[in-house]
């Protein structure tokens, strides 16, 4: 839709109508909405009482979008969801948008999947987290350079930032970091920042990130530690037999201490045939197909693991009511075109991908 139509569907409108118009999930998707446009979109956005989803793909939002959305959030206090895939958000609109966050008490998802974020907007959103924000569960940075500085200065801060967002307390319970740079050094602080007792993350997304042998280790002491992870995707990576055997090893140690890992996603790795060294350790995929349904499964993993649920009830045991692992085999993958409507396909959390044209959701094996 564009300024027009959209000012025309909304006057079309009974008055009484118009006070009440409510909006569960609005899709805007592959230029439909010009740059001068965003402003007066937003605005009717807001005054609509439009609520739940709203996904912006492939729209070229730049960081000046960017900084129309974060006003969106700040006065609409009802959006529920907000995926900004595939765009052109950088530092500066990642900023804004954190900033926003920190008057925002209602959003619970965002996704800046496939944009431009680097170290810098990295950073504003996770302090802002950390500082401010107890509302945002699931956060994705997939297919951002976040951790490709090579600035001594800026590193350190970045690497400091991330250990901080996962150790210090925050309401995140998917934090997506796929084809972000990270390295062995990032993996070597994510395992400890994995130590705290405050860390809340139960999914974390590492993929695509040309982690060694020598990063999961360090991964796995912290793992040994931690409570609350209990889906880790590691696909796509260099780790070897020899790394798959440490991973093994911590999966075990868990399940020993009856704080096991449901599923460990290898695939695409170096190593021969990971799935022979425990039922956890798989080449299959997790059937979340967006972020709805991560926060419906944080809202009831909280309610049965609350001091008002049965004595009966714990972490390990509830977490049996998470959607089973479904291994497939389509012809469609992360990247690739869709054969329904040739729109391309996002990565949403783990190894699952939606088209961004049509919505058909699948997921690699």
């Amino acid at each position: 839709i564009g300024r027009v139509a959209l000012e025309a569907f909304v006057q079309c409108l009974p008055d009484d109508c118009q006070d009440r118009l409510e909006c569960d999930s609005l899709v805007v998707k592959n230029g439909v909405l010009s740059r001068c446009d965003y402003s007066v979109f937003f605005q009717k956005y807001t005054e609509e009482n439009c609520t739940g989803d709203l996904r912006i793909i492939n729209e070229g939002v730049d960081d000046e979008g960017a900084s129309e959305i974060a006003r969106l959030l700040k006065e609409n206090q009802d959006v529920q969801d907000l995926r900004l895939s595939q765009n052109s958000v950088g530092d500066e609109g990642t900023a804004e948008l954190a900033s926003a966050l920190e008057i925002n008490n209602t959003l619970r998802g965002l996704s800046l999947s496939r944009n431009r974020v680097g170290s810098d907007g990295f950073i504003a959103m996770a302090t802002s987290l950390a500082m401010c924000n107890r509302t945002l569960l699931f956060l994705n940075f997939g297919r951002n350079p976040i951790f490709t500085t090579t600035n001594d200065e800026a590193r350190k801060n970045l690497l400091r930032t991330l250990g901080k967002l996962i150790s210090e307390p925050t309401a995140l319970l998917y934090l997506g970091l796929f084809n972000t740079g990270l390295g062995d050094e990032e993996f070597c602080v994510i395992g400890k920042a994995l130590t705290s007792v405050q860390c809340s993350l139960c999914f974390l997304d590492l993929g695509r990130n040309g982690i060694t042998d020598i990063g999961v280790t360090e991964l796995c002491r912290g793992l040994e530690q931690n409570t609350t992870v209990k889906y880790l995707d590691l696909s796509d990576n260099q780790i070897t037999n020899e790394g798959v055997t440490v991973i093994s090893k911590c999966v075990q140690s868990r399940d020993q201490q009856g704080k096991p890992l449901q599923r460990v996603w290898m695939k695409d790795n170096r190593a021969a045939d990971p799935r022979r060294y425990t039922g956890c350790i798989v080449d299959a995929v997790f059937t979340y197909s967006n972020m709805s349904d991560v926060i419906e499964t944080y809202l009831e993993f909280e309610k049965l693991t609350s001091p008002t649920s049965s004595s009966s009830s714990s972490p390990a045991t509830s977490a049996a009511h998470l959607p089973p692992c479904q291994p497939t085999s389509p012809s469609t993958a992360d990247g690739c075109v869709c054969a329904c409507c040739e729109g391309y396909f996002e990565r949403l959390v783990v190894t699952c991908v939606e088209c961004v044209g049509c919505h058909l959701t699948v997921c690699t094996s």
